[in-house]
């Protein structure tokens, strides 16, 4: 149906079919004046609310920011608010002498990050496997990834210590011990593998989102161009390198970020099966306390009730690399994410 015109719509297009261009001119101008007060009083208030909710959103970091780099003894002066009257870096070295920050970065580097960069591959031949070829089992495959999304993972906290307490595969060893006496299954927690393992198999941290996002994705990619590269003489797995992966560049980014940024967050699997070797996550849980305890021993950090700003120092130093990255990436972060169809993540 055609959209019925009001009468000042009609009164217009005569006006301009008439040749009366001088009549239409005031006309038009008339009006535009009549809507502007209404027009600008909205405009105005919507900035005032995109200006307001931006500074809720910003307050923290403002904050923090402003706080980091203010001496301890300007934190409780009501005559520094926002911007101190000085500036200091004595706040980031005690951080680096409670936390011992290169080791943590460490620690997070090989526990968190790589992790979280093998399972962004592993997961994309997953979610190509299940998007693009049919096979028995897919459907139970295919709800088993979406279990994994549902499940919390504290619910099986107990089972998982328990298997990589005493890992094996397929109780080959724990039938091995059996026969000869000995103890065959070795003890991985605390180690690298509590978080290599599960990001190798596909089952890590936000796993299943990252192969529901990849199969929404490869979905979406015509079949003429895996026919065409068959055609051409290439295989499942070459298809997959030398035409999908280049295809899923955006997607292959977005879901890499995620990655990182959730397992770099991630507080619940060091503190659960690894605690022995502090992350960026387990460090800052952590750091008041340990902040307390050398203020007890005498080293000079200052009071504990003056340990603020080196709270908030050790948050901008947690925060910094993630907004790096994001700002880096962030062009393609949401492209990837508009083309994953998952735009209301």
């Amino acid at each position: 149906m055609k959209k019925r015109k009001t009468g000042g719509q009609e009164s217009l297009l005569k006006m301009l079919t008439s040749g009366k261009k001088e009549e239409f001119k005031r006309e038009l101008r008339h009006r535009i004046q009549v809507k502007k007060p209404s027009r600008v009083l909205w405009a105005l208030c919507r900035q005032l609310f995109m200006i307001g909710l931006g500074y809720v959103v910003l307050y923290p970091v403002l904050y923090m920011v402003s706080n980091a780099f203010k001496p301890v003894e300007q934190y409780w002066d009501p005559s520094v608010i926002w911007l101190p009257k000085s500036l200091t870096l004595e706040n980031f070295r005690i951080v680096g002498l409670v936390m011992d920050i290169g080791q943590v970065l460490w620690n997070t580097l090989l526990m968190e990050i790589i992790p979280a960069l093998l399972s962004t591959a592993v997961c994309m031949m997953v979610g190509y496997g299940l998007a693009r070829f049919d096979f028995r089992g897919k459907k139970l495959v295919t709800a088993c990834v979406i279990l994994t999304i549902i499940v919390p993972p504290q619910t099986i906290c107990t089972s998982l210590y328990s298997s990589y307490r005493y890992f094996d595969f397929l109780g080959i060893l724990e039938g091995l011990e059996k026969l000869t006496g000995a103890s065959l299954r070795p003890n991985l927690i605390g180690t690298v593998w509590v978080t290599l393992l599960p990001s190798l198999l596909a089952v890590g941290l936000k796993s299943g989102i990252f192969i529901f996002i990849y199969m929404q994705f490869f979905t979406g990619i015509p079949k003429e161009l895996q026919e065409a590269a068959a055609i051409d003489g290439c295989g499942a797995f070459r298809t997959f390198l030398k035409i999908i992966v280049p295809t899923a560049q955006n997607i292959v980014i977005s879901v890499t970020l995620l990655s990182v940024v959730w397992n770099w967050n991630d507080y619940y699997t060091p503190s659960m099966f690894i605690r022995v070797r502090d992350t960026m996550a387990t460090a800052m849980a952590a750091f008041k306390a340990n902040l307390e305890n050398l203020h007890n021993t005498g080293v000079g950090i200052g009071s504990i009730q003056t340990a603020n700003t080196q709270i908030q120092a050790a948050c901008l130093i947690a925060i910094v690399p993630l907004v790096i990255l994001y700002v880096i990436l962030q062009k393609k972060f949401s492209e990837g994410i508009e083309n994953s169809g998952l735009t209301g993540m």
